[in-house]
């Protein structure tokens, strides 16, 4: 567990089940008419190494199209549907009041995060699913990291190169083990935890978003 030392300057937090209610995927293909089960049952096969990467694509794209080809607006038009925590929008909006410089890194699919960034005017986002298109807008293909824990400790490292901060000068939020990188880096408050081992990385536990203010502001 890392406690902090100072007051923060950036908070670095996730999205997926964190800000929102659900998980992004599963909301996604929920509203293209397919079956987040088979979804996850899918996801569960590729990471459990029953299937390849090659084939859990396919087979994605066989269900996600099931009511045909999927265009670029109709993505982003789900992605500003999908209902966020409500205290998110005052968790965020307090933050930017008192100066933190936010940045969001989440395991979710990088146009969502895209959006969600827009949506709070957030100038410092990472997703980790990034979706290709053809030259008509219709969506084709994605690439995706399956270590989201390293990746996600490279993205923030990212962050900390262009804009100078130092890690000791942040503070973590998140809720899954793809956050325990982070974790291991900065003092982390875990929401709702979905793990054991973040929940014992973590510097505080909050099961609501507004505890996450008294908490800074008890630094």
């Amino acid at each position: 567990m890392l406690i902090p030392k100072q007051k923060p300057k950036a908070i670095i937090t996730d999205v997926d089940s964190t800000l929102t209610e659900r998980t992004t995927w599963y909301e996604l293909t929920e509203r293209l008419g397919a079956s987040p089960y088979e979804h996850a049952s899918l996801f569960r096969k590729f990471l459990e190494g029953e299937i390849s990467y090659k084939q859990v694509k396919k087979d994605l794209f066989k269900l996600w199209n099931v009511n045909g080809p999927i265009h670029k607006d109709k993505l982003i038009k789900i992605f500003n549907e999908i209902p966020l925590r409500g205290e998110a929008f005052s968790l965020i909006n307090k933050l930017k009041e008192d100066d933190y410089t936010l940045c969001l890194i989440s395991g979710s699919i990088e146009m969502f995060i895209a959006e969600i960034a827009k949506k709070f005017k957030v100038n410092h986002y990472y997703g980790n699913s990034i979706f290709h298109f053809d030259e008509n807008g219709y969506w084709t293909d994605l690439e995706y990291t399956k270590d989201e824990k390293c990746l996600k400790v490279e993205q923030f490292e990212d962050f900390l190169e262009k804009t100078g901060f130092k890690a000791e000068e942040c503070i973590a939020i998140g809720d899954s083990e793809n956050d325990l990188g982070i974790f291991g880096k900065i003092p982390g408050i875990v929401v709702n935890p979905k793990s054991d081992l973040l929940k014992e990385l973590a510097w505080q536990e909050v099961k609501y978003l507004p505890r996450v203010l008294q908490l800074l502001e008890s630094i």
